[in-house]
């Protein structure tokens, strides 16, 4: 009998990935470089979203919080980051860089409690 129990929770345990999944709310790629505004999959709903440009395989993480991002854009060399402005949200990147591999960095705060209903929801990456 408790081979029986155990045959099921060892192939659970088995499909079971110890690497969290990565879901992407926003990729954008252009032929200099690559911004990628995703999150992790934890058992909290507190997953901070993270801002991570890449270029010729350098990555640098721009931007990390808590239900603050509201969107990411590039025009031209600026990379636009739209936030909630000062909310009770936990944003842990402490310092903002002002560029990043040659793009300028903009922080727009105007965002509204409203726009977090225009939240893209994320895709787990690979699919």
């Amino acid at each position: 009998m408790k081979i029986v129990l155990f045959i099921p929770l060892f192939s659970f345990l088995l499909s079971c990935s110890f690497e969290e999944p990565k879901f992407v709310r926003k990729q954008i790629d252009n032929q200099d470089i690559s911004i990628k505004w995703f999150y992790y999959s934890h058992l909290t709903n507190n997953s901070p979203d993270l801002v991570v440009v890449e270029k010729n395989g350098n990555r640098k993480e721009i931007f990390k919080a808590t239900w603050t991002v509201l969107d990411v854009t590039l025009k031209d060399h600026d990379i636009i980051l739209k936030t909630l402005g000062p909310s009770k949200s936990m944003v842990f990147t402490k310092h903002m860089d002002e560029e990043v591999f040659g793009y300028k960095i903009t922080l727009d705060t105007t965002g509204t409690y409203n726009e977090t209903k225009l939240i893209p929801d994320g895709v787990k990456e690979g699919r």
